[in-house]
């Protein structure tokens, strides 16, 4: 399909229908055989970075082990009545135990550097991608790796002239010293995956659960796709190494 090789397949969290962000989906993107599993990130107010998509006023109004009492937490999200609120310092030694990669989404600026911290007190630099939020680390922290996120949809002016779209990312990725470009799936054509890799970027893909899309990527020669349905892109990987 491709003289690339296979993209790396990344876990999106909440993977195979388990609940966002809990050790669950982290394990089971495991299982599933992922080369990357994805996590949400937040602060609350003692400074405890915890696995959250979404804001809540209960994060800054609470202490992390007040938060996580069923009482608390529940109010959240109904899915933390049965699950507790993950702390990032727990995912780092998992995915140390399981030689996992992690991507971490970063949702909000004032957990960076406490995130970035952590990343260097369990030595899992070389482990970790970073998406998200992700205003000046390559600046501050040149071994990290942060794939910049990309605009989700594109203009009328870039759908007609959408070379001009892709020399523009690739220009700020360069400019920013970063990784990669992280691109949702409607935006990532041939055509910037081939100017990326002329400046040396990577590709990253969210979030692909269409078989069709998922060969579309494969073909234009991506780096890393994103799926919720890993499985069906294991299939497809399998396939890509017997055929």
């Amino acid at each position: 399909m491709t003289d690339r090789p296979f993209p790396l397949i990344a876990a999106h969290t909440g993977c195979n229908d388990t609940p966002y962000n809990t050790v669950e989906s982290f394990m089971e993107g495991i299982r599933l055989g992922a080369d990357i599993v994805e996590v949400d990130l937040r602060i609350v107010r003692d400074g405890t970075v915890v696995l959250l998509h979404d804001d809540s006023p209960y994060i800054h109004e609470y202490d992390f082990g007040q938060l996580n009492e069923p009482d608390v937490r529940s109010k959240i999200d109904a899915l933390y009545v049965r699950h507790e609120i993950v702390r990032l310092s727990d995912v780092l030694e998992l995915a140390m135990k399981h030689n996992a990669r992690l991507n971490l989404d970063i949702k909000t600026e004032a957990a960076i550097e406490p995130i970035i911290r952590l990343v260097r007190e369990h030595e899992a630099v070389e482990r970790v991608y970073i998406t998200g939020c992700s205003e000046n680390i390559t600046s501050r922290h040149s071994d990290i790796r942060v794939v910049l996120n990309t605009p989700t949809k594109l203009t009328p002016d870039e759908r007609d002239s959408y070379r001009s779209f892709a020399e523009k990312v690739c220009l700020e990725g360069t400019r920013g010293r970063y990784y990669g470009l992280n691109m949702h799936v409607d935006t990532c054509r041939p055509e910037v995956v081939e100017l990326a890799h002329e400046c040396g970027l990577a590709v990253w893909v969210y979030t692909v659960n269409d078989p069709d899309a998922m060969r579309r990527l494969i073909r234009c020669g991506v780096d890393a796709i994103t799926t919720k349905d890993v499985a069906r892109l294991g299939e497809l990987r399998a396939d890509f190494v017997t055929g």
